[in-house]
């Protein structure tokens, strides 16, 4: 955002939050909102930006405001953000535009007689003195008014023991800012801000608390959390206070790094093995031994992903028992959620095909036969979802993770830690908080698999370099190889804990078919994600529509 906006205020800054200072504000809005990476509604039009409710948080050095942003957007839908805001003048405000031009909301300027002051609005999350406050807030049990509701702060046990007495304790805004903001503290914790407000408390929240009760070790423990209450009105989760992980990395990378293995130990003019046989399931497929191959080519991913399977079943068997708590109590699969999700998928179905008929210049020559391909499918696509929408069986539904896939999971050297249970981004806060067959999360990890190597191969690496410059003519039947293999070795370990399990299935054709449901709509949203934001990533979902299709 330009810092020649400029906004002017009597008396003291605060005022940008108040009558005329507070219409100049949100006049800029639009224009901030759309340069900040955490801001979900770059694509559509914003009709307006108003200042909600204002709560000022005092720190030791200064104060800082949140601000509660409704957006509306041109279709009269309205989303709620959350941006705290502060102020810098002089030697300070050069300091910020100089170190985190990231934050600068706009130019101000306070009046005062002949002489103005001039500074800087900025994000106050990137204020060491803000996140230290937020911090003590936690564990001091405070709270903050506004004018309609009250910002409370609370710990859990964990607080004290990662705390520590405080020492070396310097925030520091982490880098991979997406859908939140989160600052470390010193190697032992993590802050991480919502910028997207719903009314109902945030998963993240809700699961890791109810897990960290639960002394589940394979997540971050929560600290603590700021929440919003008002009269009448359900909480609404600001922050969420966790242990830091020490990691290598997460699993995507961990993936792409195997895959760069894998093609390097593949002989010149190897071929590849024949393919997985269409009516082979992934879930027959994982009860049988690992080929030579897949052994001495593989390696010891598949040790890794067996460990990845076992600590996902031992996740929703965690989920599955939280005791004296209704929002974990298992639920039987009924008509209505799968009416109600057969609506979504077919929604989304016909979102993703109309978007992917929009954009089929946009693919290259050589890819446009199989959007063609995908266009005359859909009948096939609409039949898989009426097979899971006529479904009858006892299937228990359990809180699941709801966005599961390698890059929410963490390497710690020999093990895994998984993380950020918000849920999918696109849907509603009461969507994600809504119970489903444990194989949703089964499905969201088994596609990641299955985009790992096609995203490796078309070079999108992360900064893992390539075994070999140019793929070869055989390297789409060898990735096709990996992600069976690697995805089998998942299952695999997963079963060995879930089968026998109350949340998982009894049959195994029923397990199979909601896999295979899962699978598909997993792809039609990965479809959609990719040509709205990364168009040239678009062709690993297709291939991947293409197959579970091919499969059918």
């Amino acid at each position: 955002m330009p810092t020649e906006t400029l906004l002017t205020v009597p008396d003291r800054w605060e005022q940008v939050c108040e009558g005329e200072g507070k219409a100049a504000l949100e006049s800029v809005l639009p224009a901030v909102l759309a340069t900040r990476r955490w801001f979900g509604g770059k694509g559509r039009t914003i009709r307006s930006v108003r200042i909600g409710e204002t709560i000022p948080i005092p720190s030791r050095s200064k104060t800082a405001i949140l601000c509660f942003l409704r957006v509306e957007y041109g279709d009269g839908m309205e989303e709620t953000y959350l941006l705290p805001l502060a102020a810098a003048f002089g030697a300070p405000a050069e300091q910020v535009r100089r170190e985190c031009p990231v934050a600068v909301v706009a130019g101000i300027r306070i009046r005062q007689g002949v002489r103005d002051e001039a500074g800087l609005l900025y994000d106050a999350l990137w204020d060491p003195a803000v996140a230290r406050s937020l911090l003590e807030a936690m564990g001091e049990g405070l709270s903050f008014n506004g004018a309609a509701g009250t910002v409370k702060a609370t710990c859990t046990g964990a607080y004290a023991r990662l705390v520590n007495g405080g020492a070396a304790l310097d925030p520091s805004v982490m880098k991979s800012e997406q859908s939140n903001t989160s600052v470390a503290f010193g190697g032992r914790m993590i802050l991480k801000l919502y910028r997207r407000l719903g009314s109902g408390v945030n998963p993240d929240l809700e699961i890791g608390r109810a897990l960290t009760r639960a002394n589940f070790p394979y997540i971050p423990p929560v600290a603590g959390t700021l929440e919003y209450f008002k009269e009448s009105e359900e909480p609404v989760t600001l922050a969420l206070l966790q242990g830091f992980v020490r990691n290598e990395g997460d699993a995507w990378r961990h993936s792409l790094e195997a895959l760069d293995r894998f093609f390097m130990r593949i002989g010149e003019g190897e071929a590849p093995p024949p393919a997985r046989d269409a009516k082979t399931s992934l879930l027959q497929l994982a009860r049988e031994e690992y080929p030579k191959s897949a052994r001495r080519l593989i390696g010891l991913y598949l040790q890794s992903a067996e460990r990845l399977g076992q600590r996902t079943a031992e996740l929703h068997l965690a989920l599955s028992q939280v005791a004296d708590d209704p929002a974990f109590a298992p639920e039987p699969l009924t008509a209505a959620y799968q009416d109600a999700r057969y609506g979504s998928m077919v929604q989304l179905t016909r979102q993703a095909l109309a978007l992917l008929r929009a954009r089929m210049a946009q693919f290259p020559e050589s890819r446009q036969v199989d959007v063609r391909r995908v266009l005359e499918l859909e009948p096939v696509i609409e039949r898989a979802f009426a097979s899971f929408r006529s479904l009858r069986a006892s299937v228990p539904r359990i809180r699941c993770h709801g966005d599961y896939h390698l890059g929410q999971v963490l390497c710690t050297g020999s093990d895994f830690m998984i993380i950020d249970f918000e849920g999918e981004p696109a849907r509603s806060l009461a969507e994600r908080r809504m119970k489903h067959p444990a194989v949703l999360d089964v499905a969201g990890m088994v596609r990641s698999f299955q985009y790992a190597p096609f995203a490796f191969l078309d070079g999108r690496r992360d900064g893992v370099t390539m075994a070999r410059d140019t793929p070869t003519s055989s390297s789409e039947a060898w990735a096709r190889f990996w992600c069976d293999w690697s995805s089998a070795a998942f299952l695999k370990a997963y079963l060995g804990i879930a089968e026998g399990a109350h949340f998982w299935p009894r049959a195994e054709a029923d397990a199979a078919l909601l896999l295979d449901a899962y699978l598909l709509e997993k792809a039609l949203y990965e479809l959609i994600y990719e040509l709205s934001n990364r168009p040239d990533w678009a062709t690993i979902p297709l291939r991947g529509l293409l197959e579970a299709l091919g499969n059918r």
